[in-house]
């Protein structure tokens, strides 16, 4: 009986010490883009915004594209360039109870995001380039509430890039090139008009073709069509 109470003794000494350390007694934080946080993600924001698009709603959250006074002023002076590279940001708003509206900058131009220690040559120079010059084509909350898909424009004239974001830990990761990021039923993420080159077998050009693929939250491909020239 004696060694029943020590064995039930040292099971509670245990279970303590792991509540203690673990945190297991605190109630777990609601994901990011919750809208029972108090503490959403970005900064306040009370200036003037133009050129406001909305781009995806969950409940009492959206998410905006527009242009800050910075992006503004930006803007007027790229139009002395030729080609004249636009800004834009991203911005969560949320309706309160009492009907108020909070607008928070999310992602801008020079924004201090942090980049995924595995990004590659590639996925640091597209996202130099988008951070010099932010702009936003389309943007929607992951099902986890974590995370964001969006649609940037690098500047490069000849694609976009879909990117990640990672509200939790302030991570913007380059994923790939395309034109769409659709979150699928099964979990895969579906981008649409990826660019490739075709050649025939002599290795001359057959010129630029698009194709969709199917991809992991990660990037990891899981399927693709075959590539087709718009011509075709």
């Amino acid at each position: 009986m004696n060694l029943i109470k020590a064995i039930l003794f040292c099971a509670a000494l245990m279970g303590f010490a792991g509540c203690r350390y673990d945190s297991c007694n605190l109630p777990r934080q609601a994901p990011p883009f919750s809208e029972s946080r108090a503490d959403l993600p970005g900064a306040l924001y009370k200036g003037k915004l133009r050129n406001v698009t909305n781009l995806d709603e969950m409940g009492s959250l959206a998410l905006f594209a527009g242009e800050t006074v910075e992006d503004v002023a930006r803007n007027e002076k790229a139009k002395k360039n030729e080609p004249a590279d636009r800004c834009n940001s991203l911005f969560l708003r949320r309706i309160k109870r009492d009907g108020s509206k909070e607008w928070r900058l999310l992602l801008t131009t020079g924004s201090k995001w942090n980049i995924p220690h595995n990004a590659g040559d590639w996925g640091l120079g597209q996202d130099e380039m988008i951070n010099s010059c932010f702009e936003v084509f389309r943007a929607s909350f992951a099902s986890d509430k974590r995370h964001l898909w969006i649609v940037c424009n690098p500047h490069t004239y000849t694609f976009t890039d879909v990117c990640s974001y990672d509200a939790l830990n302030n991570t913007f990761r380059v994923i790939c090139d395309g034109d769409t990021a659709e979150a699928q039923r099964d979990g895969t993420v579906l981008v649409k008009n990826k660019k490739t080159y075709l050649y025939d077998k002599n290795g001359e050009s057959l010129g630029a073709a698009w194709y969709n693929e199917w991809i992991t939250p990660d990037g990891k491909v899981v399927k693709k069509t075959k590539p087709r020239r718009f011509l075709d």
